[in-house]
C-alpha cells in the first residue's frame, strides 16, 4: 500500500571521514519536512473541498510550492491523496488504541465501536468522512486494487473469528457474514448523508450512543467475560496485520 515515502539514506563511501554525517542526511530531512507540509495541505484542502474538487494546483498553492515539487514524492494526485488520508489513519488508530487501553472494558466490541466514533470525531479528516464528504473515502477505497480490498476482509474475517473463540462475540454467525454487516453499515453510515437532508441527520452523539449499544445487543452474550484484555490483544493484533497490508 502506497503511504508516505521515505527515502534511502545513500551508503558511507571509503573517503567519507569517519566523524561525518551521511551525505544525504541535510536534504533527507529536508524533503521529509517538505513531504509533510504537502500532507498537511492535501489534508486540509480535502476536509475543506473534499476528493474531486481538490486538484495538485490547489495543493501547491497551500503549500506554497511549485506544482512539480509535488511529483518529487508522488506520481499523481490519487497516490498523494492516498498518502494523506493513510496519515491520517494512522493518527486515528493510534488514538484509538489510547482510548481502549486507558478503557477497563475496552476490549468489548461495542466499547471498541465507541471509542473508533470518538476518535473519528477528533479527527477533522475522518470526521468529514462521516458527517457527508464521502467521497473522500470512495475516491480513497477506488485507489486500490480488489486484491488489497480482499485481504482487509480476510483480516476482518479473522479478527471477528478470534473474538468467538475469546467468547466475546456470539459464535452462531460466521465470521465473514458480521464481517460484511458491519461493512456495509460503515459505508451506509458514510454514505447517507447523501441521500438525507440535514434535518433528518442524527447528531453523532447520538449515532454513537445507538450503534455501540446496537453492537452489544446483537453480537455480544448477556454475560461478557469480566476482563476484555485478550479484546484488546486482539484489536492490537488486527491493526498490526492490517499495516503490513500497506
Amino acid at each position: 500500500m502506497a503511504t508516505i515515502h521515505r527515502p534511502t539514506k545513500r551508503a558511507q563511501t571509503s573517503n567519507t571521514q569517519p566523524d561525518q554525517p551521511p551525505e544525504r542526511q541535510p536534504a533527507s530531512d529536508e524533503r521529509k519536512l517538505r513531504e509533510e507540509r504537502l500532507l498537511d495541505a492535501a489534508t486540509t484542502l480535502l476536509v475543506r473541498w473534499g476528493y474531486r474538487k481538490t486538484t495538485i494546483d490547489d495543493v501547491a498553492r497551500e503549500a506554497g510550492v511549485g506544482k512539480g515539487t509535488i511529483y518529487l514524492h508522488w506520481k499523481d494526485k490519487n497516490d498523494m491523496f492516498r498518502a494523506a488520508i493513510w496519515r491520517e489513519q494512522q493518527h486515528y488508530n493510534e488514538d484509538v488504541q489510547r482510548r481502549i487501553a486507558a478503557d477497563p472494558e475496552g476490549g468489548l466490541l461495542h466499547r471498541i465501536i465507541i471509542h473508533a466514533m470518538l476518535a473519528t470525531l477528533s479527527n477533522p479528516l475522518m470526521a468529514a468522512i462521516i458527517r457527508g464528504k464521502s467521497d473522500i473515502f470512495n475516491g480513497f477505497i477506488g485507489a486500490y486494487d480488489p486484491g488489497f480490498l480482499n485481504q482487509l476482509v480476510g483480516d476482518s474475517d479473522a479478527y471477528f473469528d478470534q473474538l468467538q473463540h475469546a467468547g466475546l462475540i456470539r459464535a452462531d454467525i460466521p465470521a465473514s457474514i458480521i464481517t460484511y454487516l458491519l461493512t456495509a453499515l460503515k459505508v451506509g453510515v458514510i454514505n447517507s448523508p447523501d441521500i438525507f437532508s440535514k434535518e433528518h441527520l442524527p447528531s453523532m452523539e447520538q449515532l454513537t450512543e445507538v450503534l455501540s449499544d446496537l453492537i452489544r445487543r446483537w453480537l455480544e452474550p448477556e454475560q461478557p467475560p469480566r476482563k476484555s484484555d485478550v479484546g484488546k490483544q486482539l484489536w492490537t493484533e488486527y491493526l498490526d496485520k492490517v499495516k503490513l497490508s500497506e
